[in-house]
């Protein structure tokens, strides 16, 4: 890996910490949620960080190439976050439902009173 990318990936990573940071401070970033875009974070910076690490770790499980390796890293942490977000719009439209069931309920209670 050439320098000049390791310091571009260097300080995208450091970008991409800060505006997790920011959205965390503004609240706008629930901190349960966050854990996984942090511990992303640290994954990539190390893999950036050292390299022939992310290559032993490619020969060891048969990957070609470090960049192969690296890619795959994306790919699983892609496919964590979309299970890890499909689990919570699962669980937020359980919710929904029940509030709108309960909602309907006390409609009709009310207007039962009203009569």
């Amino acid at each position: 890996m050439s320098l000049a990318l390791r310091i571009s990936l260097l300080v995208a990573i450091a970008i991409y910490l800060v505006l997790i940071i920011v959205l965390l401070r503004k609240k706008s970033l629930n901190l349960k949620y966050s854990l996984l875009w942090l511990f992303m974070a640290v994954v990539l910076l190390t893999m950036v960080a050292f390299p022939k690490l992310v290559g032993m770790l490619a020969n060891l499980i048969g990957v070609a190439s470090y960049i192969n390796a690296i890619f795959m890293a994306f790919i699983f942490f892609m496919l964590l976050l979309l299970v890890s977000l499909s689990s919570i719009v699962s669980k937020q439209n359980k919710q929904i439902k029940t509030i709108v069931q309960n909602m309907a309920l006390l409609q009709k209670q009310v207007d039962e009173m009203k009569k």
